[in-house]
């Protein structure tokens, strides 16, 4: 039986600006160089103003960081409705996200809809990222339930193969419809 869904943010709960940024790079920007920066510093291993130089010189282009950027990501809207449902009918919930600060709760999420969540596991503070399974393991510990009772819901498959690597289940997210449809056949049986 499903008693928890954790959700990642970008590219779920939010638009992946990071993406954006890659697909906007001109031919030639050392992509692999600035992914690697960005993950250090989402794992909090390095500060956002040697992340920004080390994008800087991999790509010719600054890459803002979420809590420097204006407008930044856009919130799905509908789905944190359909997130206070699941609340209202007493499932567990809980964000797990590679991210470099506390941006999620202090700026993106407005108090009402952090109150949904029962618990965040950001990579910055763990200091691990995923696809590392002790990521899925601790959020499911501090929720307080097994891995089989689990659903991971992210929008990368890698993320999505590494959750079922731990006995989680796992949607891979597309569109709001799909994951409804989706979560809601698990959610019957």
């Amino acid at each position: 039986m499903i008693k928890a869904i954790i959700f990642d943010c970008f590219g779920v709960l939010a638009t992946d600006t990071w993406k954006a940024f890659v697909d906007s790079l001109p031919d030639g920007a050392d992509v692999e160089a600035a992914r690697q920066a960005h993950r250090e510093y989402d794992a909090g291993f390095i500060d956002k103003s040697e992340v920004g130089e080390r994008i800087k010189a991999a790509t010719g282009k600054e890459f803002l960081e979420l809590e420097d950027a204006q407008g930044g990501p856009v919130k799905n809207a509908g789905l944190l409705t359909y997130i206070s449902e699941l609340h209202d009918r007493g499932m567990k919930l809980s964000i797990l996200s590679n991210v470099g600060s506390n941006w999620i709760r202090e700026q993106f999420l407005a108090p009402e809809e952090r109150a949904l969540f029962d618990d965040f596991v950001l990579s910055y503070e763990v200091g691990m990222l995923k696809p590392d399974e002790r990521m899925f393991e601790l959020a499911a510990e501090r929720l307080e339930v097994a891995m089989d009772e689990v659903v991971m819901v992210d929008d990368k498959e890698r993320y999505c193969t590494a959750a079922q690597e731990t006995g989680m289940q796992a949607i891979q997210f597309d569109s709001l419809t799909q994951f409804k449809a989706d979560l809601e056949k698990l959610l019957a049986k």
